[in-house]
């Protein structure tokens, strides 16, 4: 794995971080064909309400299984040296499925802007967000994952493989999918409430 700086190291060490070849192309596939041989279910908001104005999504939740064990080992490993490097944030683990989505431009897969932190449960205790970008980046058009945490949007890489981590009360979106279908993997990893 590789470090991807942000666009400038102060926004990378507080906003954003990203890491390289956290998934290998064949971890991807997998996880698409996962995605593709499952009945998915619609996207929701924190809370469980559905909104097709807000997301317009298929979702698949990936548990803690050992047919999973390499894909949470993976992602343990990436967000603890992202976190590390980057956030110092006091975290507890993940307390959620993994979630597997994919935004079709037949219907406009989208995600307009939202916070993942919320609610009273366990969204609540959400203090750091890990999106894996699944899709080689020509397979799609759209579908950018674009940040807004200090009032200028930024688009985060769209490297296949590559994890992108920040924390989950910052502003994302994921923009309509215009041609193709954009594969994403995102877990949130929790801790106690922000002091």
């Amino acid at each position: 794995m590789r470090v991807l700086p942000g666009p400038d190291p102060l926004f990378r060490q507080r906003r954003w971080a990203t890491l390289l070849e956290v998934l290998s192309p064949e971890e991807c596939d997998a996880l698409i064909a996962q995605a593709n041989g499952v009945v998915s279910l619609a996207g929701h908001l924190v809370g469980g309400r559905g909104e097709a104005g807000v997301r317009r999504s298929d979702v698949t939740w990936l548990a803690d299984t050992p047919d999973n064990a390499a894909l949470y080992m993976h992602l343990t490993q990436a967000a603890s040296r992202l976190n590390h490097d980057n956030f110092r944030f006091a975290l507890d683990g993940f307390e959620e499925e993994f979630q597997l989505a994919r935004y079709r431009a037949e219907v406009a897969g989208h995600y307009d802007w939202h916070v993942d932190r919320g609610g009273r449960a366990v969204g609540g205790r959400r203090k750091l967000a890990l999106v894996v970008q699944l899709s080689d980046a020509d397979s799609y058009e759209g579908g950018a994952l674009e940040l807004n945490v200090d009032g200028i949007v930024r688009e985060a890489p769209r490297q296949r493989g590559t994890a992108i981590a920040f924390p989950a009360y910052a502003l994302h979106r994921v923009a309509p999918v215009t041609n193709g279908i954009r594969f994403s993997l995102t877990a949130w990893l929790h801790g106690p409430d922000f002091t």
